[in-house]
């Protein structure tokens, strides 16, 4: 864990330098360059200069509920199956195999074929899951996030789904089954990362305006780990109530079809709150250059079909509009 830290205390000596090298004032040039404008445009519609928002008096603006509805309320939904799954990866498999668990304190069996071999499942199910990240990052700007997030979270119920009807056919057919279960399981973290995983800590960014983008990004991401305390307190418990109440099988058919639902339920807030902003500049988002090297110009940039592309606008374009927008 120390370790982490490195890479911060690497960057300290850099920071005097930024703040008292002619880089540091040329940078705060053309900060105040930016907001000089918004500032005048807000005092000419009799608005503060300065954002002076609560995050309560952020939540009370309804203007900002439906995205919410899809920025937090998908990131709650997604975090209740991929945390409940992550830390309960021995109690699902166990029950797909039927081993026995470790004594709490033992390590995990290390040796035997894969239906025996507790640390080789989980091997394969994070080989699976892997790439997802990769085929994200590939075709995030390509495909959009709100695309990439639909899949994800539709690909997740069928896979949830199937494990849970699919069960007892697979079940009986032995190891050929089990290995397809473990196959399915594994696909419903590819997607995972291959879908919410990789979308839901972006959208807040590019959702919200400035004003309040880090105030509501902060609040999605809360209402994600709300989403993990429930997923990784209550998957357990449920399961084991199930399969006391119906049998072990039960408890395992059960709680993928819970798992399902909620992944569904993702799905419906995606497609009914999420924007694709796909060719759409982020607002603020407008990089200050200097005027002698593009008339005064600066380059703003915007998601395009391969990638992230610059169309030149004016500085300040997109946030002037905006406030106009707000005082009209």
């Amino acid at each position: 864990i120390a370790l982490g830290a490195l890479p911060g205390l690497l960057l300290v000596p850099c920071m005097g330098e930024g703040r008292g090298g002619q880089g540091g004032g040329a940078r705060h040039t053309a900060d105040e360059r930016m907001s000089a404008p918004i500032a005048a445009l807000r005092a000419e519609a009799g608005r503060p200069a300065g954002p002076s928002s609560t995050l309560l008096s952020t939540l009370r603006q309804r203007k900002y509920w439906s995205k919410l509805l899809g920025t937090a309320g998908g990131w709650f939904l997604f975090d209740i199956t991929f945390y409940g799954n992550s830390l309960f990866q021995p109690t699902v498999l166990s029950s797909v195999f039927h081993v026995d668990q470790a004594a709490a304190g033992d390590a995990p069996p290390l040796q035997g074929d894969l239906a025996h071999n507790l640390c080789a499942q989980m091997a394969v199910v994070a080989a699976i899951g892997l790439p997802g990240y990769y085929v994200s990052v590939w075709l995030m700007d390509r495909v959009g996030r709100r695309r990439i997030q639909l899949q994800g979270f539709a690909c997740m119920a069928a896979a949830f789904a199937a494990l849970g009807l699919a069960y007892d056919s697979l079940e009986s057919a032995g190891a050929g089954g089990r290995v397809a279960m473990l196959l399915l399981y594994g696909l419903t973290f590819f997607f995972s990362n291959f879908g919410p995983n990789s979308t839901t800590f972006i959208l807040p960014s590019e959702t919200f305006p400035p004003e309040v983008r880090t105030t509501l990004n902060g609040f999605s991401a809360a209402m994600g780990k709300l989403g993990a305390t429930l997923g990784s307190s209550a998957f357990k418990p449920m399961k084991d109530g199930i399969s006391a109440a119906w049998g072990p099988a039960a408890g395992l058919r059960w709680t993928m079809l819970a798992c399902a639902a909620v992944s569904l339920a993702g799905f419906a807030l995606t497609y009914g709150f999420v924007e694709d902003r796909r060719g759409i500049a982020m607002e603020g988002a407008a990089t200050a250059r200097e005027e002698d090297n593009n008339g005064g110009a600066s380059a703003a940039p915007i998601e395009g079909g391969l990638g992230a592309a610059f169309l030149t606008v004016p500085a300040n374009a997109t946030a002037e509009a905006r406030v106009r927008r707000e005082a009209a």
